[in-house]
């Protein structure tokens, strides 16, 4: 008598086990998330990151969510050069250092994207971006500087120089989450870059202060959301709630739903088709004038950042012609459709939280204008130039 055997069962767990030595596969299944964390701290943030890293590892997931951080140090620190780590609950674990890098070089953006969710494999995807912020302004202006600067080597991501665009364009995935933890990158000329990159952007429209997104209680409740678009409003909430809490003023912080939000550019276009050559006009001066201005962080006094809501909503408050608050009804309407998290917290007394809390659109008024002139050039390399705003603005205090 003698025992049966699977043969072809006996083929497949041997090639399986040939295949695991010879080529690293795995037979386990692809994880439900993977979150990146790139830290670009090399430019005096470098204590808030390490904080923030701390923060990440006292946060309670499972092992269906890989969390991975690249950090590169200050040159000032007692640690230098960039590590990668792989987060657990109540831990880090070395993945890799990779030495001195430039995490102002937008390659480098893309080569741990692209290596981490290779690396990791999973059914969604996430990646944050931590550091320094300005919207699209370029470096040269006084202060704060721009967008992931690395003092060592001097560089930064470009918003209108295209960095940022290429860095996500170049990702083999597609983003089902992109959260931007820096100041002021809520902005239109910010997410016409890069908007189709990513079903989800979550960012502040002002500062954000150096405590970053509470990364304890986002990671912690990560799981408790199976839709995306839930997940990602709860992200922004949990924001808001973290800085109220400590009494942190004032704060915004927005969630766009990338895939609604052509219908806003294409109205912003026929808008300024249509009243660019009224945009002299008492009405948008006075609408102007009345919005908070953002971007005045470090003690810059020159903000040149509105709140579009706002703005539009202003016109509306004016008495304009029939055919101009039919436009301003649609572009608010489209500016709710596809924001769909709103939220600002102690502001100005007279301001009302329905008009802000989406996203700030460049528009430097009569006194300061003249400043960000230098600026016009850098301005049209941006994809947003194409709705023609800035034909809008250089007639506005003709």
């Amino acid at each position: 008598m003698y025992s049966y055997i699977d043969f072809p069962l006996v083929r497949y767990l041997f090639i399986l086990l040939i295949c695991s030595l010879l080529f690293g596969c795995s037979s386990s299944r692809e994880k439900d998330w993977t979150i990146l964390i790139y830290i670009a701290a090399d430019n005096g943030l470098n204590d808030a990151a390490l904080a923030d890293i701390a923060e990440m590892q006292v946060a309670d997931f499972s092992d269906d969510i890989n969390v991975i951080v690249q950090i590169d140090h200050s040159q000032y620190n007692e640690i230098t050069g960039a590590y990668r780590y792989r987060i657990y609950p109540g831990e880090k674990k070395l993945i890799d250092y990779l030495g001195e890098i430039d995490s102002g070089d937008y390659n480098t953006l893309t080569a741990f994207a692209n290596w981490g969710f290779n690396k990791y494999p999973s059914h969604k995807k996430a990646l944050i971006i931590w550091s320094h912020g300005n919207g699209w302004y370029p470096l040269n202006r006084d202060l704060p500087p721009s967008f992931c600067p690395d003092e060592e080597s001097g560089s930064y991501i470009s918003i209108a120089g295209k960095d940022f665009q290429n860095a996500l364009k170049n990702i083999n995935s597609q983003l089902d989450i992109l959260i931007l933890d820096a100041c002021n990158m809520q902005t239109m000329e910010v997410i016409t870059e890069v908007y189709p990159y990513t079903d989800y952007i979550i960012a502040a429209e002002d500062a954000v202060p150096t405590l970053g997104f509470p990364y304890q209680i986002i990671f912690s409740n990560w799981e408790d959301y199976t839709q995306v678009q839930i997940l990602a409003e709860e992200i922004a909430f949990y924001f808001h709630e973290f800085y109220w809490l400590e009494e942190l003023y004032p704060i915004s912080c927005s969630v766009l739903k990338t895939s609604l939000f052509p219908n806003l550019l294409a109205d912003v276009s026929e808008f300024t088709e249509r009243w660019s050559a009224h945009a002299a006009d008492s009405i948008f001066y006075l609408s102007r004038q009345d919005c908070i201005e953002f971007n005045e962080a470090w003690g810059v006094n020159l903000p040149a950042d509105v709140d579009i809501k706002e703005f539009f909503s202003n016109i509306l408050e004016h008495n304009p012609p029939d055919s101009l608050a039919e436009f301003c009804d649609r572009i608010v309407a489209n500016i709710d459709d596809c924001f769909i998290f709103q939220k600002t917290d102690e502001y100005p007394t007279g301001y009302t939280s329905d008009k802000v809390g989406a996203g700030i659109i460049w528009f430097p008024d009569e006194d300061t204008h003249y400043y960000f002139e230098e600026r016009w050039d850098e301005y049209n390399q941006l994809d947003f130039s194409d709705t023609g705003w800035q034909n809008f603005l250089a007639n506005t205090f003709e």
